[in-house]
């Protein structure tokens, strides 16, 4: 039996180690030939401050007014309860309060965190740490530190904290304060009765403000979708995969031309690497000997030349494009990926690659990437339908789930 253990300095370390291990359940997003950090990069440009962990809109909502219940408190109630330890115990209790709302309502608690095991010990991955991100990108939260930072920042000094109404007008720019939190609408008192993930109206505005306002957001997909009324014609069920809707945005010239080509420069390296996992996956079939597998990789692999070749992906300098948002954002991208990029452009711009020469590259690059541990060493025992990424997602399912619980009650 092995395990896996970490030492950690934040809680941004933390939240990294758990979205790694949650992506570790899906499938489809394991990374087994060392593309993640690149896929990461794109996604951080297309969809800031959301992630694969999150849920549901509401909880954008929910933690900034689990924060304000706390800073409401007496001076000695604070003290006798640190903000970290107040937001574990209320964490789990707004989790209970969904579950037995959906529970009398007969409805099925979809994104609700911790829903099944709030009766056994508590939520295990808190909204807190999984929102924290996206508080801070959408200035939802005004603070530049970790979760475990900004706790503990309010655990010395609480009473210097001021906490910011936008309902009220109140929110002074030049007040001094090191750490803020935005209050959204209706957070006063108590959880509303019956309340479930479904916002109102007035919280519909507040996020659709929040996603299309805050600093540095102009030119991301969730932004210039809600500014530019497109968010409703983007959630339809034809544009659900990435490359599907990527295709759509290209045609629509209410989008700003830099998003446009952001979301063009990501589905092109989507499918640049697509073709690598076909690959990966067609030695896995030899390997475990599974012809079902073997020929549904070579029915792909015929697909996909076809399409790159139309699309003109391969062709020289495509790889110093596909690397460019690293570059762009500050993201370190290892020697052995870039030069094995360097060396798929080039194989592939042959009209026919010898496939011996790409199975070579895979190989090494999928042994170098995980030595002992590679599905290529290590065969899977048990057959799956599929082994690792295919085509590439960069969060748009999140933020297709974000995009409609706005569009459900305010149209845009």
């Amino acid at each position: 039996m092995s395990s896996i253990g970490w030492i950690d300095f934040s809680s941004t370390d933390r939240k990294r180690v758990h979205e790694v291990l949650a992506l570790m359940k899906e499938p489809g997003t394991l990374d087994e030939l060392g593309f993640g950090q690149l896929r990461d990069a794109y996604a951080d440009t297309l969809f800031p401050g959301f992630s694969t962990v999150q849920t549901r809109a509401r909880y954008f909502l929910a933690v900034p007014k689990i924060m304000l219940d706390w800073a409401d408190l007496t001076d000695a109630k604070r003290r006798r309860r640190p903000l970290d330890d107040y937001l574990k115990m209320a964490e789990n209790e707004f989790a209970k309060t969904l579950k037995t709302n959906y529970d009398a309502a007969r409805l099925e608690p979809e994104g609700v965190i911790g829903h099944t095991v709030v009766e056994q010990g508590g939520v295990a991955r808190r909204p807190s740490s999984t929102y924290w991100n996206g508080l801070r990108v959408f200035e939802i939260v005004r603070a530049q530190s970790s979760l475990a930072e900004f706790c503990r920042y309010w655990r010395r000094d609480g009473d210097a904290q001021e906490a910011v109404s936008s309902e009220e007008g109140t929110d002074d720019a030049g007040q001094r304060f090191e750490s803020a939190v935005r209050r959204p609408p209706g957070s006063r008192g108590d959880w509303p009765v019956g309340l479930t993930l479904t916002l109102d109206v007035d919280e519909a505005r507040f996020l659709r403000e929040r996603f299309t306002l805050a600093r540095g957001l102009d030119n991301t997909v969730c932004a210039q979708l809600l500014s530019n009324d497109l968010a409703a014609s983007a959630l339809s069920d034809d544009y659900a995969s990435f490359a599907a809707f990527s295709k759509w945005a290209a045609g629509q010239c209410s989008l700003g031309p830099t998003c446009r080509d952001n979301i063009a420069a990501a589905q092109r390296f989507s499918l640049a690497v697509e073709g690598a996992h076909i690959v990966f996956n067609r030695l896995i079939a030899k390997g475990i000997d599974d012809n079902r597998l073997h020929s549904l990789c070579d029915e792909l692999y015929a697909g996909w030349r076809a399409t790159v070749k139309v699309a003109g992906i391969f062709r020289p300098g495509a790889d110093l494009e596909w690397l460019s948002v690293a570059e762009a954002g500050g993201t370190r991208v290892k020697r052995r990926t870039i030069e094995f990029l360097e060396r798929w452009n080039v194989l592939n711009e042959a009209d026919a690659p010898k496939l011996s020469d790409l199975d070579s590259l895979v190989r090494t690059q999928a042994v170098d990437n995980k030595p002992a541990r590679s599905l290529l060493i290590k065969l899977p025992h048990e057959r799956a339908d599929w082994y690792g990424m295919r085509a590439l997602d960069y969060r748009w399912q999140t933020v297709r789930r974000m995009l409609k619980d706005i569009v459900e009650v305010l149209p845009c």
